[in-house]
């Protein structure tokens, strides 16, 4: 278990985080909490990876999600940037890794190939 202080410690470097994000005007900060969300969902249900490969892992999806969000908020039902975010950054790597996974097992060559025959 985290001690106390280390818990507190990361309490308030998020707030300051989210804080000092609220003083730059082009940052949308409704995304960017909405993809801190969702990315601390994934690397919360990520339990096999250690803590560096999580912590990169959550990176990676707030990324992700902030990036996404607009395109999300454009082309789904969703009205707002922080959902779209949040579903953005539990959905967008997932399905990233699961399209690596299948071209890393698709055989290229037989696809360039001509085919032979009628």
């Amino acid at each position: 278990m985290a001690e106390p202080t280390s818990s507190t410690a990361v309490i308030a470097t998020t707030a300051a985080g989210v804080g000092l994000a609220s003083l730059v005007p082009w940052l949308d900060v409704n995304a960017l909490i909405g993809a801190i969300f969702g990315a601390a969902v994934v690397a919360m249900t990520r339990k096999e990876l250690k803590p560096s490969s999580r912590l990169i892992g959550m990176l990676l999806s707030t990324l992700a999600g902030y990036i996404g969000a607009p395109e999300l908020v454009a082309q789904t039902p969703i009205t707002q940037t922080g959902p779209a975010a949040a579903v953005g950054a539990v959905v967008i790597i997932p399905l990233l890794l699961k399209a690596l996974a299948y071209v890393e097992r698709m055989d290229l060559g037989s696809l360039l190939r001509p085919k032979s025959g009628g």
